[in-house]
């Protein structure tokens, strides 16, 4: 009898055999293909499984196999590509391949809804159009059957009209209304949306990346603010022109509303947005009408590259610099690097776009990989800031701000235009400190120190989440002299209230913007307004364009100086560019004051007279010298315990058992205590395995999957493998 050899969403490092459902005769399991759905037992309750292959016998013994519930799609629905990215990302990656699957399926189909639309809206039944008003005693019942007399209504509309979910249920449940599906009304493309012309090197890029029709990788480098969306908008609109469809990747939710407001106006109705944010059943839709056609175009940030296409002819992945594309935790991938990779499957030419690209990609060009287009002007003839270094050693700060920074403030904002100040540290201290026996709030849980947050009058830690109330006296010594250490948001824009009593503040962080539509709100307003200050930690520097803005402030990004990741200076370098790149966008010409410390730093003066491309290759240089990527290849081993001990004696183990097979150019380093050495409660470990660039290193991050499989540890202990780490804390 044929067996089903089936994935599921757990953290296990094997497929699981299972008999075909009872109605399936061996002909009908022929039929199956890798990727359908199959409902199957599992320990004591049941799963949504994928389907990976299928097997003429199993080395268990039938009579001990279970047999499958159901299979909920006889035919796959992920493409043949999107299938193999999928098993290959499981191998490279060395991850349960059952929990990368899965990713490739919303939500809803996770847990074996069918693929048809859900339903929407509300209409009446037979029982609800003849019910007399007067036989309800809710009032907001009989006021919701009156209003759906005329004509069912979506349930975003009813809710809009003040009817709320429990009045739209409560009717439901009494027979006299029943879900039901509209389709809503399609977004056109703005008449007034005309096609920009672009200037010759805008021009060349179009028109090299639109004769691409096979697979071929390609870095759109352009200076902030040279147009680079647009070349996306042009070389998309050219391509489904062809009836493909184009992906584009986006680094965070809160590039999402602004990037398809701009898509929507050019395309219309074909433009698709698939996040997080988004409720199940939009999720469940957006990804149906990619994999189905119906949409040309998909905005969407990481996770959408697992989305099917019908016939997939682009990818765009902007800012692809951002370490947002970095997944931090359970499956580790790089939607940069996976997307190469599915490109490379579907045939189809990528195009990554920066001011400021990876090392990883600038070794990819200068090696010959990928291809190179440019773009070294601003468009609308906009010229890049000038900068000025303002020392502040000596001088006296309020709110971590200097004279000369404020004043310029001030002058701006006399002249109708707007100061954008730089502060990449929310809260309103970095700590607490008792100014008579030197107490600091430590987090309880981390090996980290607890943020202030004034206006809710608590403490807060940035890694685990856990807050707790200001004290009123020190633990230690009772007293009531406290300190706040250190500048965040918070407090810079307590002072600047002061100190700019009549001039709108907009502060822009997670604690004031907690969705992406916040930020669009926040943006609009923004542009509403002249003679303004906006201030923000790193939301702030990502893509957006703010016309208006004329002086940026970087308030302090010394700590980057000294930081021990050898991707420091990378990404102080991009910091800088980027952010310096909100200034002078619109007619009139930017300047940015970066206050430092350090004024004679050589990264600084790097940023400053030489384009990025030339500082990227001094630091390319460095790496080269060390085999650091991408110039060599890094596993990171994760070992996290309650007890210190068991996490060292873990990784020690784990040393032992990979060194007898270590190849002679490979280096094993620690196990040594994360930098972040405690979080949430449990201590953590690192083992790094460093070693050249090699096509195959996968093979030993697999050999390293099975070591750690094998090794016994008790049951708190849990370990992780992060291939290419972005983040070492």
């Amino acid at each position: 009898m044929p067996i089903l050899r089936i994935a599921v969403a757990k953290p296990l490092r094997t497929t699981f055999d299972y008999l075909p459902p009872l109605d399936y005769d061996d002909a009908s399991v022929a039929k199956l293909q890798a990727g359908a759905r199959v409902e199957v037992p599992f320990g004591k309750g049941r799963l949504i499984g994928v389907l990976v292959s299928r097997a003429p016998e199993s080395e268990i013994n039938q009579t001990k196999l279970k047999r499958a519930i159901r299979v909920i799609d006889p035919a796959s629905l992920l493409s043949k590509n999107l299938f193999e990215l999928c098993l290959w990302a499981a191998q490279y990656y060395a991850h349960p391949v059952g929990e990368v699957l899965t990713l490739a399926f919303p939500p809803l189909l996770r847990k074996g809804a069918e693929t048809t639309a859900p339903p929407n809206a509300v209409k009446l039944t037979p029982e609800g159009r003849l019910t007399p008003q007067g036989i309800l005693k809710s009032p907001k019942q009989a006021a919701l059957i009156d209003r759906l007399q005329t004509q069912e209504a979506t349930r975003s509309t009813l809710k809009a009209e003040g009817y709320s979910s429990s009045i739209i249920k409560a009717v439901i449940d009494k027979g006299l209304a029943t879900p039901c599906r509209i389709e809503e009304p399609e977004f056109s493309p703005s008449a007034s949306d005309t096609v920009p012309t672009l200037n010759s090197e805008q021009h060349h890029a179009v028109e090299q990346l639109s004769k691409q029709t096979q697979f071929k990788a390609s870095l759109l480098y352009g200076i902030t603010g040279s147009g680079k969306t647009e070349v996306y908008l042009q070389t998309i609109a050219n391509t489904i022109a062809t009836g493909a469809q184009a992906m584009v990747l986006v680094p965070e939710i809160a590039l999402t509303p602004q990037t398809a407001a701009r898509f929507q106006q050019r395309f219309g109705a074909t433009v698709g947005v698939l996040h997080s944010s988004l409720t199940e059943p939009q999720r469940a839709r957006e990804w149906e009408r990619a994999r189905t056609g119906k949409l040309q175009i998909l905005l969407g940030t990481r996770s959408a590259l697992f989305t099917p296409f019908y016939r997939l002819g682009l990818i765009v992945v902007d800012e692809e610099h951002d370490s947002a594309y970095k997944q931090q935790d359970g499956f580790r991938y790089h939607a940069r690097d996976l997307a190469i990779k599915r490109a490379q499957l579907e045939q189809c030419p990528i195009v990554l776009g920066s001011a400021t690209p990876s090392l990883e990609t600038i070794s990819n060009v200068n090696s010959g990989r990928f291809e190179r287009y440019t773009l070294s002007t601003r468009a609308r003839a906009a010229s890049l800031p000038s900068w000025q270094i303002i020392d502040v050693r000596q001088q006296t700060l309020r709110a971590g701000l200097s004279e000369a920074l404020v004043t310029a403030c001030h002058q701006t904002i006399d002249k109708g235009e707007q100061a954008l100040l730089f502060l990449n540290r929310r809260g309103f201290a970095h700590t607490l400190l008792c100014h008579d026996c030197g107490w600091v709030a430590q987090c309880d849980h981390c090996d980290s120190r607890m943020v202030i947050h004034k206006r809710h009058n608590r403490l807060r830690c940035h890694h685990c989440q856990a807050q707790k109330p200001l004290p009123k006296t020190c633990p230690n010594c009772q007293s009531n002299h406290w300190q706040g250490v250190g500048n965040g948001t918070e407090r810079a824009e307590l002072a600047l209230q002061t100190m700019f009593p009549d001039t709108p503040i907009y502060r822009i962080d997670s604690d004031t913007v907690g969705s992406a539509s916040q930020l669009d709100d926040v943006l609009d307003a923004i542009n509403t307004h002249t003679g303004c200050l906006i201030l923000g930690t790193q939301m702030l520097a990502k893509g957006h364009d703010l016309a208006s803005v004329t002086l940026v402030g970087i308030v302090d990004t010394d700590a980057l100086l000294f930081s021990s990741d050898f991707r420091a200076e990378e990404r102080l370098s991009q910091l800088l560019t980027q952010v310096s790149g909100r200034s002078g966008r619109g007619e009139r010409p930017g300047t940015v004051m970066l206050q430092t410390h350090h004024p004679d730093a050589e990264i600084f003066r790097q940023v400053i007279h030489q384009d990025y491309w030339e500082t990227a290759k001094s630091l390319l240089d460095a790496r080269h010298h060390s085999g650091l990527p991408p110039f060599g290849q890094i596993i990171l081993i994760h070992a996290d315990s309650k007890d210190p001990a068991e996490a060292e004696r873990f990784l020690n183990s784990a040393r032992h058992a990979l060194s007898s097979s270590l190849p002679a150019n490979h280096l094993l380093i620690g196990p040594l205590p994360a930098p972040l050495s405690k979080r949430a409660g449990k201590f953590r470990y690192q083992l790094t395995w460093l070693a050249p660039h090699e096509k195959n290193l996968h093979r030993f991050a697999n050999e390293i999957a099975a070591t750690l499989t094998r090794l016994p540890h008790k049951h708190e202990l849990s370990w992780a493998i992060d291939i290419d780490p972005q983040d070492f804390l």
